[in-house]
């Protein structure tokens, strides 16, 4: 699903690149849009990238197969790795049925383990009702965290048939970042400074940022002096407009995608992910590279590398009240602030390596394909 591997250069390009090294051929078939051209790109010398080059949604999963299967007919020890359980997983598993090799799911996202990712849309729905269907199928499963290892398991997913695989994130940029001087001014000269609260991101149900909004205009009305910025776009940028414009005027600011978060990280006092749910969550590992203090809801890597009151505070999900206080908390506790950022460059300073977790993917590769004999 991930059109940036058509584009060289890019961070799926380069990942892609590392995978080709542990393994004899490797094939990556891109649902893409006739938009996106037909040219197959080479990502090394032993692996190609394939847009679908498809006119419609029923063409996106006609193509996938078509290409798939011609690629299969290839003698070797094939393993079949689907990046989700929805219209890739699908696709996968006609695969696998039609030539007997086996197939492995990706679990990149927090889909299964509460509503409110189903409840977003009626094609979410759909994809939820394929998803359980498919993934107890697969003969192994690959997911980011181990929260959403537990939820495999009531799904029917074996435990001895999932892997743990994180998310790697290139943490050096983020620590070695100069901060944004632009950003920076935004606290103005006076003696007692304002905090900067930063957070980065879709505007989509997923992120409920109308949460922070409203938790962050409470903490102003509290007398605390701070603005808020929020980078990024989506369906939702005119309620949160909406709800910025009940608050004092300048001290919410919209900004759209930034090509250099970690100088807008570098540069602010608080980082904030309000989000309902999360695969992982690589923002959060950032923010802790960068050297800012995060608040977040109980999702991702939340209980995995981020503990609360340890490295970050961590807030039940959804819940304006405690969001509000932990927000509160933060702002105006430059001690609890700075211990926090300690602490959080400690933990990325006990990261796994990106060799340890190109390991991993490896790992699942072979444990799929040991499933089958």
């Amino acid at each position: 699903m991930d059109k940036d591997l058509l584009k060289e250069g890019s961070i799926s390009f380069k990942r892609h690149q590392v995978y080709a090294q542990h393994v004899e051929v490797l094939h990556a078939v891109v649902f893409a849009r006739k938009e996106y051209g037909r040219d197959i790109v080479q990502i090394a010398q032993n692996a190609w990238a394939y847009p679908t080059y498809s006119s419609n949604m029923l063409g996106l999963f006609y193509d996938a197969f078509r290409i798939g299967k011609s690629l299969l007919k290839e003698k070797g020890e094939w393993v079949i790795s689907a990046q989700d359980p929805f219209e890739s997983g699908l696709v996968a598993y006609l695969l696998a049925r039609v030539t007997s090799i086996p197939f492995m799911i990706q679990e990149h996202g927090d889909f299964f383990s509460e509503p409110y990712w189903r409840e977003e849309s009626f094609m979410n729905r759909v994809r939820f009702k394929v998803g359980t269907w498919v993934l107890p199928r697969a003969d192994h499963v690959r997911v980011v965290s181990k929260r959403i290892a537990k939820t495999m398991q009531t799904l029917g997913v074996r435990k001895e048939n999932i892997t743990i695989h994180p998310v790697h994130t290139d943490v050096q940029s983020f620590q070695s970042a100069e901060p944004d001087k632009e950003v920076q001014a935004l606290r103005g000269n006076s003696q007692d400074p304002i905090v900067l609260i930063l957070s980065i991101g879709r505007f989509v149900p997923q992120k409920n940022l109308g949460m922070l909004v409203r938790a962050f205009t409470k903490v102003l009305e509290r007398g605390v002096q701070a603005k808020l910025l929020l980078y990024g776009k989506g369906s939702q940028e005119g309620m949160l407009r909406e709800l910025a414009s009940r608050a004092p005027e300048g001290s919410i600011v919209f900004r759209e995608w930034t090509d250099d978060p970690a100088s807008v990280m570098r540069a602010v006092d608080i980082y904030a992910l309000p989000s309902n749910y999360e695969g992982w969550g690589r923002v959060c590992i950032e923010t802790l590279a960068s050297g800012v203090p995060l608040l977040m809801t109980d999702v991702g890597c939340a209980g995995e590398i981020v503990f609360d009151g340890v490295n970050g505070l961590v807030v039940p999900v959804d819940d304006e009240w405690v969001f509000t206080e932990g927000l509160y908390k933060l702002a105006t506790d430059a001690t609890l602030r700075e211990q926090l950022k300690k602490d959080g460059l400690t933990t990325v300073e006990q990261l796994p390596t990106f060799e340890a977790n190109v390991a991993l993917h490896i790992e699942s590769l072979e444990k799929c394909l040991k499933k089958k004999k």
